[in-house]
């Protein structure tokens, strides 16, 4: 897996099968309550992402190629455009050798990545746009029906309606969801035009 695949993953995600980056900018920071913290830039060709570890210092590999792999790799939230990832106390971290060159090899060795180095100017890192038709899994699902059933109680749906009715109202609550993580969001002013009945589901 490369960087850009790193940096593709849904942010909140753990990253499968690792990556191989160049660590440039090495800095150790402290949280409010004086815990001490590590950062640096991850760089892979045109690709660059931010690393965070609560447990290694990453100034010992500055300039270094390095493949992090195992457990604990996540995709944190974007900051300015950039990708985050933090990389747990469980994961694997192994020195590839100096930059670019460790690249190169590695690229001979594992076909992960390009034989040739990018020396075109960074792309700013777009998110992947959250489709409508996308799948919906886990707690989005179950916050979705929990939601839907209560409305159900509450409105007395009868039974021969109830698995329509859930699965209409819940898919409500997911495209409104999906529709707030793209940036959407209602008029501030809504409330005031529109008087919503109390058993209505505003959407």
């Amino acid at each position: 897996m490369s960087l850009l695949d790193a940096i593709n993953t849904q942010a909140g995600e753990y990253i499968r099968g690792g990556f191989a980056a160049t660590i440039q900018m090495p800095q150790t920071r402290q949280t409010k309550t004086g815990k001490a913290f590590y950062v640096a830039k991850a760089a892979d060709g045109a690709h660059r992402a931010d690393l965070s570890s609560f447990s290694q210092d990453f100034s010992k590999y500055d300039n270094q190629r390095v493949h992090f792999s195992g457990m604990g790799l996540k995709r944190g939230d974007d900051y300015n455009g950039t990708a985050k990832i933090t990389i747990g106390d469980k994961a694997v971290w192994k020195s590839l050798g100096a930059g670019e060159a460790a690249a190169e090899v590695h690229s001979e060795q594992t076909q992960a990545f390009p034989t040739t180095v990018t020396r075109s100017a960074p792309k700013p890192y777009i998110p992947p746009a959250i489709s409508m038709t996308s799948r919906v899994e886990g707690a989005a699902v179950g916050n979705a029906l929990t939601n839907a059933t209560q409305l159900a109680i509450k409105s007395n749906i009868q039974s021969e309606a109830l698995e329509g009715f859930l699965f209409h109202t819940a898919s409500k609550y997911l495209r409104t969801a999906n529709k707030l993580l793209a940036g959407e969001l209602s008029p501030s002013n809504i409330l005031a035009e529109k008087e919503v009945a109390t058993e209505e589901v505003p959407f």
